[in-house]
């Protein structure tokens, strides 16, 4: 008779050593580089409240494995780590010295697996800074984001970066016909997008300056270009949006970008957002955002920012740059001769002296 295999179920995956090498190394380098920045680790459960997942975003809960506890409560698998971090700030660090730094390396859950790579079961490692307002503190956050990159060894990357209050902007002159070109921008529907404007009582400058507007993408040079577009619709105020995008700028021409087209998700985001590309990989290869709500759902009104990473997208986008990672270093073999307690008393000598030894068997 043969035997069934019991298999993963789809969407998670078995690391194999040399595998869990790759893994290490890579958070070893961030873990160095946060902590070098003064920020320190922190943990959530992995099993947590479903409600905790409510309050803060309904997208998330419906990404959320769900299940039901021995009580009948409602219970589910942590869907991302910002939230468990939010929930515990409002929590337990009441009254805490402000700002407060974390960084956080862990699983996270998904209900639907990923479009692109079927995955279910992830590892994120990112940062939290909590209790400052919009100013340096995303600053920091965006050069620490770049320094992750550069730190990892990417040799082709850029971070595209936009700012929430453009859209609150364009949601104050234009509407519920902004909403509508918001949400096909947020699909890619360029299609769809250009027949809203067909089909709305805009007037044709208007029209014009939104299909400029999406394509503005660059930058320093594109500064002076908002600033001549906006001034084409009355009371369009961008002049600090601007300036926070000259700030951007100056931290890393080579490496970031102003994109007027990106949207992300701005219900969740409350000032500036961002994410890295690099042609090493089809998709966005991490990204992060001020979202100063978030914490106060839980009842402690925090402004907050921060970024993760997806641990495997980085793994798989390192090693099509042609990345070579350190091997797994096998250890001396100390042949026991009959006498086990010399074998074990010479690696243990060993082991007092840094090397790795075992028993050859």
């Amino acid at each position: 008779m043969v035997k069934k295999l019991i298999r993963n179920p789809a969407g998670s995956k078995d690391w194999l050593p040399d595998e869990v090498v790759k893994q290490e190394y890579v958070k070893d380098k961030l873990v160095d580089l946060y902590e070098l920045w003064g920020y320190q680790p922190i943990q959530t459960p992995i099993l947590i409240n479903r409600d905790s997942l409510t309050i803060a975003s309904s997208k998330l809960t419906n990404r959320a494995l769900s299940l039901i506890g021995e009580t009948g409560n409602l219970l589910a698998l942590r869907a991302d780590l910002t939230t468990p971090i939010a929930r515990v700030t409002a929590e337990r660090l009441q009254g805490s010295k402000l700002p407060l730094r974390f960084y956080y390396v862990g699983k996270v859950f998904r209900y639907h697996a990923r479009k692109m790579t079927n995955e279910r079961e992830l590892f994120q490692i990112g940062v939290e800074l909590i209790g400052k307002k919009e100013g340096n503190a995303d600053l920091e956050c965006l050069k620490i984001f770049l320094d992750s990159l550069e730190k990892l060894g990417f040799n082709k990357y850029m971070v595209l970066a936009n700012h929430a209050c453009l859209w609150s902007e364009l949601f104050k002159c234009f509407g519920n016909v902004a909403r509508e070109l918001y949400k096909a921008l947020s699909k890619n529907d360029l299609v769809l997008f250009e027949n809203i404007l067909l089909k709305s009582r805009l007037t044709l400058q208007e029209k014009a300056f939104w299909r400029a507007l999406i394509k503005i993408k660059g930058k320093k040079e594109i500064l002076s270009e908002i600033r001549k577009i906006s001034r084409k619709i009355r009371k369009f105020n961008v002049t600090k949006i601007i300036s926070t995008f000259k700030k951007i700028l100056d931290i890393d021409e080579k490496h970031v970008e102003i994109d007027l087209g990106m949207t992300n998700d701005i219900d969740y985001y409350s000032g500036i957002y961002f994410e890295a590309i690099t042609p090493y990989l089809g998709r966005e290869l991490g990204g992060g955002g001020r979202y100063d709500e978030l914490i106060g759902k839980f009842g402690l009104d925090l402004p907050a920012i921060g970024f993760s990473f997806c641990l495997e997208d980085l793994l798989l986008a390192l090693e099509n740059q042609g990345k070579q990672f350190p091997a797994f270093k096998p250890p001396s073999y100390v042949k026991s001769k009959g006498n086990i307690k010399k074998t074990l008393d010479k690696i243990a000598m060993l082991h007092r002296k840094g090397k790795s030894a075992t028993i050859q068997l």
